[in-house]
């Protein structure tokens, strides 16, 4: 059973680091870009090409982009950049800063 959603209107915030990949980049990417989240820490670490791969010699393996993650809102992605965040800082002050935004945000 669907539990309530969280509403559109309420403050969001994704943390990230230099070790932020795939995935997790593209969620943070996709709730940054039409201004649905703010993106708090590091640049992270740039994979939005999914890829293949095929090991064509016991000591060499090819590895190939098969596709492209293309943003509606900015029609691009964050490979070989990264997502840049709103509100830089250290992965590990990333935590408190977005809490003391959240919390400012809040109070008006």
């Amino acid at each position: 059973m669907p539990g309530p959603r969280f509403g559109g209107t309420k403050p969001l915030y994704v943390l990230t680091s230099g070790v932020t990949f795939s995935a997790a980049e593209e969620l943070a990417y996709d709730l940054q870009q039409p201004g649905r989240a703010v993106v708090v820490g590091e640049r992270t670490a740039g994979g939005a090409h999914p890829c293949d791969s095929w090991q064509v010699h016991p000591h060499l393996e090819l590895t190939v982009p098969i596709a492209r993650a293309v943003n509606p809102v900015s029609g691009t992605n964050w490979e070989g950049m990264g997502v840049l965040p709103d509100i830089p800082c250290a992965a590990a002050d990333a935590p408190g800063v977005a809490l003391a935004q959240a919390r400012a945000r809040i109070a008006g």
